[in-house]
C-alpha cells in the first residue's frame, strides 16, 4: 500500500492491476488482490483464522464502530476499523485454532475516556430491550444532555441492530426496538455514552447476554420478565 500525495492524477478505482481510494482523506494505491491457486498451510490458515472472526464480528456494526472510534482514530491516524480489529484481536478472543470464538464480555464497540456510568441494566420489554442507568452527574465527566447508544449482536446470524442516539443522559432509561424471530434469539447486550458534541465518548458497556423471544402468532413475541 502505498500513498499519492505527489503523484496523485485524480483517478480513483481500478487501473491495471492497481486500486486507488483514499484513506483518511489522502489518495491510496495498492495492488489489487489476486486469485491463489495453492492451498493455505496449517501456520497460515492460524493467522487468518483470528481475522476472518474479527472481520465476521464488526461488519454489522461499521456506523456504531466508526463513530465510537472516531475520536481516538482521528488523534492516531488510524481508521475506527483498524482500531477496533486490533483491540478485538488483543483481548476479546478466546480459545485456540481451530476453536477460537469472541468474548462477548470484552468487546469494545466505543472506546474513549468518558467515565463508566453506574448501574447500567438491559432488560427485555415488549417491544425489545429496555436500558436504564444510574443519573447522578459528576461535575466535569458526566453532563445531563450525554446522549445514549445502545447496540445488540445476534451471533447465530452475525447481525446487529443498534441506535446511535437513543436519548439523553438524564432520562435514565432508552428504547432499543427489536422484530423478533421465528425462533428465540440470543443476544448480546452494550450500552455507551458519548458528549453532545461528539468529542468524548465512554468504553462500551457489556449490558448482559439475553434472549429475544420467538415472534406470537399475532405478531409480537413471547416476553417472560
Amino acid at each position: 500500500m502505498a500513498t499519492n500525495k505527489n503523484s496523485f492524477d485524480g483517478f480513483m478505482g481500478k487501473r491495471g492491476n492497481v486500486i486507488t481510494y483514499l484513506r483518511l482523506g489522502i489518495p491510496t494505491s495498492r495492488s489489487a488482490a489476486t486469485k491463489i491457486s495453492k492451498k493455505a498451510t496449517q501456520n497460515q490458515k492460524m493467522a487468518r483464522h483470528p481475522t476472518q472472526l474479527v472481520n465476521d464480528f464488526i461488519a454489522s456494526a461499521k456506523q456504531f464502530i466508526y463513530l465510537g472510534f472516531q475520536s481516538e482514530a482521528n488523534l492516531a491516524h488510524k481508521t475506527s476499523h483498524d482500531l477496533v480489529n486490533s483491540y478485538t484481536r488483543l483481548h476479546a478472543i478466546k480459545g485456540n485454532y481451530p476453536d477460537m470464538e469472541i468474548d462477548y464480555t470484552k468487546v469494545l464497540f466505543t472506546r474513549g475516556k468518558m467515565p463508566a456510568t453506574p448501574n447500567v441494566q438491559a432488560k427485555l420489554n415488549d417491544d425489545g430491550l429496555v436500558f436504564t442507568w444510574d443519573t447522578s452527574l459528576i461535575r466535569g465527566q458526566f453532563h445531563a444532555n450525554d446522549q445514549v447508544m445502545l447496540l445488540a449482536y445476534f451471533p447465530d446470524t452475525k447481525s446487529s441492530e443498534y441506535v446511535l442516539f437513543g436519548g439523553t443522559r438524564a432520562s435514565g432509561t432508552a428504547q432499543l426496538s427489536l422484530l423478533a424471530n421465528e425462533t428465540a434469539t440470543v443476544m448480546e447486550t452494550y450500552i455507551s455514552f458519548i458528549s453532545a458534541d461528539h468529542k468524548n465518548i465512554s468504553n462500551s458497556m457489556y449490558t448482559g447476554q439475553l434472549i429475544l423471544p420467538a415472534a406470537t402468532s399475532n405478531g409480537g413475541s413471547d416476553v417472560t420478565l
